[in-house]
């Protein structure tokens, strides 16, 4: 079994044809390293656009990327053919750093190929989400590239960063200072329909108080200083990113807001639940109201 790290470059544009922003590839690198991790080759390739035909001043500033810099690159399905061609037919492990880069893999190919699957790929692992848990940190904070190679004491000086080949060279570093057999297993994922469901599932909020995700018991509150029951007399309704009610407790009268956030995630749905004084709720909006009007007088 093979594992090729790859990293892209984009550039962000608005494009009518989507009605929205499109994040065109302009430039692939890969490292593929064998079964015992030791690098056996490179991949570079600069793709001309099609879509945006100019680079934006992020872009740029970050790569170092020009205009005339791409204007020998080959077209995408070009470059795609090539790359798959590189990888060959053995059993190969495709890692990139966190899932952006596979999104935008998944953008490309759906504009100009028309697929909603990158056909090359049989397994993936997402190595950023690997080393965080092999150094035990939680998903939520996230580690660039350029810190995991500090943490690790890896030296790229000899490579370019903020280039597809460079970082994809750095992102096999790592999968060489991290690798453990047994718990990569446990994160490989198979590129199954599943797969691509999951990836490209987008987590929402639910602010329909009607919702059927909106369980009873979600509802249900207990004051905070005596334990009796809170009554809501308004309807539930949407607020921010959750729903929220006005209630009084039926023991000792306080009055209370309650809030109720629901995040509808692929297999699973979180729920966060806050209950709090009247009075610290109207203090909190003041402040936030004073604020915005404090902005506005500047």
């Amino acid at each position: 079994m093979n594992f090729v790290t790859v990293d892209l470059e984009w550039n962000g544009s608005y494009v009518k044809k989507v009605h929205g922003y499109f994040n065109e590839i302009i430039e692939i690198g890969a490292v593929k390293l064998d079964e015992n991790l030791r690098e056996i080759d490179r991949f570079q390739a600069i793709i001309r656009p099609a879509v945006s035909k100019k680079l934006t001043a992020l872009v740029t500033d970050l790569t170092n990327i020009t205009d005339e810099d791409l204007s020998d690159g080959g077209t995408f399905t070009g470059a795609m053919a090539a790359f798959r061609k590189w990888i060959g037919k053995k059993e190969t492990v495709i890692l990139t750093w966190s899932t952006t880069d596979l999104l935008v893999f998944l953008e490309n190919y759906r504009y100009f190929c028309k697929t909603d699957e990158i056909p090359f790929m049989t397994a993936y692992v997402d190595l950023q989400a690997y080393y965080q848990r092999q150094r035990e940190l939680p998903a939520s904070q996230q580690v660039g590239l350029s810190r995991a190679c500090e943490e690790l004491g890896i030296n790229g000086e000899d490579v370019a960063h903020h280039r597809a080949l460079g970082d994809a060279i750095l992102t096999g570093r790592i999968l060489q200072k991290v690798y453990e057999a047994d718990t990569f297993i446990k994160t490989l994922c198979k590129a199954d329909d599943d797969f691509y469901r999951r990836i490209t599932f987008k987590n929402t909020f639910v602010t329909d108080p009607e919702s059927p995700l909106v369980k009873k018991e979600y509802l249900r509150f207990c004051c905070s200083e005596c334990g009796k029951r809170i009554q809501f007399k308004k309807k539930w309704r949407p607020r921010h990113r959750a729903i929220a009610a006005e209630g009084i407790c039926t023991g000792c009268e306080k009055k209370f807001t309650a809030q109720v956030q629901i995040k509808q995630k692929y297999d699973s749905v979180d729920v966060k639940r806050k209950l709090l004084p009247i009075k610290e709720v109207e203090d909190t909006e003041n402040n936030q109201e004073g604020k915005k009007e404090h902005v506005q007088e500047i």
